[in-house]
Order: structure tokens, then sequence, then C-alpha cells
């Protein structure tokens, strides 16, 4: 049984992917709270100035962040204060696009009850088919084990999140310089021990595209020769200081799996 909230973001403009949503969870046994979603794209240019870091933006990103992606942040941040709020020990935090598997009412209920090591996120799904390394840790069902990635997951499809772990974040996180995801996933920088579970107990639902949209990926840089070496220099500082981070956390996790005799 899993004894917290479930919160599910979901645009009032979109109550079909809300029903399918519903179906999904009511189908294994779980009841949501539906949040509604900030719709960045009736933002205003100058609301978005406002939460935007823009010039930090694009010294480490060779574009601006879209108001999809910015509305997509903010619905995050506003589940994040509730949870600070409210004050349950931890939540489940999930985007309405989804497919609940069978072993997501089994992999709450261990993560609820079980003795777990320290950790303020747990990653339970992915938006995109990626293929991502990781290290077992221990077993939470019969299928399901809770594992360390060696690089991150960069969705929040689905991810069970603790009160210490939104404060943590919101410490870190505005002004708004990355998706909520990407920001979310630099533990480097602020700290957040970030776990997962494999197989994925949930996927995503491909009756629904993402409503950020496909400019996230379009493959575009803005801004002259300093600004594309300062993107660079710090690419590879992140890229160095996340093995370090990684590195130091997968001994943490042998560390704790001797302690409990495995």
């Amino acid at each position: 049984m899993w004894p917290h909230p479930i919160f599910v973001i979901n645009l009032k403009s979109s109550p079909d992917r809300r029903r399918a949503c519903a179906e999904q969870l009511g189908r294994v046994g779980l009841t949501p709270s539906f949040v509604d979603a900030v719709d960045g794209r009736k933002m205003s240019d100058a609301e978005i100035a406002a939460v935007v870091d823009e010039k930090g933006r694009l010294k480490r990103a060779p574009k601006p962040l879209s108001k999809a992606e910015v509305g997509c942040y903010l619905s995050h941040w506003a589940v994040l204060e509730r949870i600070v709020a409210e004050g349950p020990a931890q939540a489940l935090v999930m985007e309405d696009d989804l497919l609940a598997g069978d072993a997501l009412p089994a992999v709450l209920a261990a993560i609820a009850g079980e003795v777990l090591p320290p950790y303020d996120m747990i990653k339970l799904g992915i938006s995109e088919p990626q293929t991502k390394a990781f290290t077992p840790i221990m077993a939470l069902t019969e299928t399901s084990t809770l594992v360390r990635h060696h690089n991150v997951v960069n969705s929040n499809l689905a991810y069970v999140i603790t009160r210490a772990g939104a404060e943590r974040f919101m410490a870190y996180g505005r002004p708004i310089r990355y998706p909520v995801d990407v920001a979310m996933n630099r533990s480097w920088r602020h700290g957040l021990d970030i776990l997962g579970v494999r197989p994925w107990p949930v996927l995503p639902n491909p009756a629904f595209a993402s409503t950020i949209g496909a400019d996230r990926f379009e493959d575009r840089a803005e801004g002259g020769a300093g600004l594309r070496l300062e993107r660079r220099a710090r690419k590879a500082y992140d890229s160095l200081a996340k093995r370090l981070d990684i590195g130091a956390r997968l001994k943490r996790d042998a560390a704790w799996i001797r302690g409990q005799g495995g």
C-alpha cells in the first residue's frame, strides 16, 4: 500500500489525457490528485522573462527554453511547493501521458515499507526508449529492482520525491535555466540522491504526443564565439563532475549493501 500523495500534472485543456491517466491508475488500484499544469504557451514574454534567466540559459545551452518547457517546469515546481507546504514524507509525482505497469503498486508498497538506502528521488519511468546502464542495489519485488543509473535519466514521467528532496531542489532551481527534468538531474550541483526502479513500472502512453513539443530537440545554436566557448567549458565541467558524483554514490551504495549483509 502507498500511504502518500499521488499527484498527476495535467493541462485543463487535455481532459482526454486526464481520463486515460485516471483509468490507467485506477486499473492498478491507485487514486491520484490531479494538479492543473501551467500552460507556458499562453504566458507572455514578460511572464517568461520574470522566471527565466535568459542570459544564463544561453551560457549553458545553445538555444532558449520554449514556453512549453517553462510551463512544464513551473508545473512541477507547483507540485514541489505543495509537498513542502503540506508536509508528507514523500509523494509520487507523475505526468499524465503514462501507462501504469502491473508492478507499480507493489513497487510503491516496497518503497513505502522496506528499509532502503538514503534517497531524495526515485525515478519510476522514462519518456523516451533509451538504454540506461545501471547497478542493482536491492530487490523491491520478485520482478523489480532498486538501482543506481550510471547516467542521468532526463525524464519526469513518474518519480517519488521526499519532502527534503523537494526542499533541496527548490533551494537550487530558480531562476530557470534548464528543462525541469534536466535541472532535477543535476545532483552534482544540488545534491539530490536519485535512484531508479528497473524494469520501469511506468511507461509513456503512445496514444499521446508530448505537449512540450518537438522544438526541444531542434538542432540549432545561438550566440557568438564567446558563448560557444563558455558552453563547451561548462559542458566539460559538468561531464567530469557528473562522473565523479555518480562514482561516489556507487561507492556509498556498495557500503550500504555490505552493511545490510548483502
